[in-house]
């Protein structure tokens, strides 16, 4: 009889992520390969001597495996601790070069907070900084980023694909625009890393950061990519580690990881046309459960694991904490940001209204998600929204539909 409801107990908590672009968990090939580097590579890598070398030879092994991943030379690498410290340095190294002499960076409103947080920062230096808006699925209009660019300006921030909506723009057509004006382009690929093809030249970006959580690496580190010809100026001073840029002792065993990681990433790739199949089943899903409901990510030039949705009439604090009592996790959209309990300023530049952006979930699959488990999710959802609909002890639904026209 206990038993019996034991397992009743846990069939009911099944567990199912879909917060995967929030953070991914650590791949076994990474796990071996941190663990190898505990053990045997445990040396500083400024050291003369055969531990330290040999912690050196993990490092630029490393390296070389994150530069090949996305089509850049190893030497325009730089290790950091996240990739919110690489826009972090990106924004104040060439703030600090060009200010006064020019004053003004173009961005747009559905970067990560990393870039804005950064840029409300700078602005209380001098720096000058506009938004280029974007159109109801968060594409930046190139023409528009265009006649934005002045003889001041001398950096545009345009992240590959957007973490909420999983929007991807046309960074190639960007950096053209850029270039042909003298202006420098960086580009946050944190989340175009592992989900689509990235190689840095053929995009023409001068800067760009990644992030090895978000490909099921490690936490805590991150990487800068610079073009070598880009300029770049010492952002943490203390060392001559990484070029003289950043000084500290590398975390071997994190970057090791980060390697590995990205030696998986042809792996990810691969799945993408599986994950399109099982975005394509939820969303249909979703909307047979609930008419109402409406997408907001984009049905083309989007990431292959990223859905948008907006549920009418529901807070996404309530839908959320239902799920996580069945075992479901999902998010509001940026991890980053989900503490601060105000709407998405990334659905608030598309046109959402506050309550509308307080009534979207975020649902980002990963290599572990399957078909399986999205029926359970599919299950769960359609019986809190009959319930909820069949409850005297809940308010009819009181929203003005024009607020979700697309």
């Amino acid at each position: 009889m206990i038993l019996n409801r034991l397992k009743r107990v846990f069939r009911h908590r099944s567990s199912v992520y879909l917060d995967y672009n929030a953070t991914t968990n650590i791949c076994k090939e990474v796990q071996k390969t941190m663990k190898r580097s505990m053990k045997h590579h445990w040396g500083n890598p400024s050291s003369g001597y055969r531990i330290g070398k040999k912690a050196n030879k993990v490092l630029e092994q490393a390296r070389t495996r994150v530069a090949k991943s996305i089509n850049a030379r190893p030497h325009e690498i730089y290790f950091t601790s996240c990739a919110t410290e690489s826009n972090n340095a990106i924004l104040k190294s060439l703030s600090l070069q060009f200010y006064p002499k020019k004053k003004k960076i173009i961005s747009t409103p559905i970067e990560h907070s990393s870039i804005i947080y950064t840029l409300e920062y700078l602005e209380t230096q001098g720096i000058v900084v506009e938004n280029c808006p974007v159109d109801s699925y968060g594409f930046v209009q190139p023409e528009v980023l265009s006649s934005m660019i002045d003889e001041d300006t001398f950096l545009v921030c345009c992240m590959l694909a957007n973490n909420e909506l999983g929007t991807v723009q046309n960074i190639k057509e960007i950096s053209k625009i850029a270039k042909d004006k003298g202006v420098l382009i960086l580009s946050d690929c944190v989340q175009a890393l592992g989900k689509i093809p990235i190689d840095v030249r053929d995009l023409g970006v001068d800067y760009a950061s990644f992030s090895a959580h978000k490909i099921y690496g490690p936490k805590g580190i991150g990487a800068l990519y610079a073009r070598i010809t880009a300029p770049m100026i010492q952002f943490i001073h203390g060392g001559h580690q990484e070029e003289g840029l950043r000084g500290g002792t590398e975390s071997i065993h994190n970057i090791a990881g980060f390697g590995t990681a990205c030696q998986q990433i042809g792996i990810l790739i691969q799945k993408t046309e599986e994950m399109v199949e099982l975005k394509d089943y939820f969303e249909r899903e979703v909307k047979a459960i609930y008419p109402d409901v409406v997408i907001n990510s984009p049905v083309v030039n989007g990431v292959s694991n990223t859905l948008s949705l907006s549920f009418p009439g529901i807070q996404n604090n309530e839908l959320m904490m239902m799920l996580d009592s069945n075992g479901i996790a999902v998010s509001s959209g940026s991890a980053c940001s989900s503490q601060e309990n105000k709407p998405s300023h990334v659905l608030k530049a598309i046109g959402l209204s506050d309550d509308v952006a307080q009534q979207t979930i975020r649902v980002s699959f990963g290599v572990d998600t399957t078909k399986k488990k999205l029926k359970y999710v599919l299950t769960v959802l359609e019986k809190y929204l009959k319930e909820r609909a069949s409850s005297s002890d809940v308010p009819q639904r009181n929203f003005e539909m024009e607020k979700f026209a697309r």
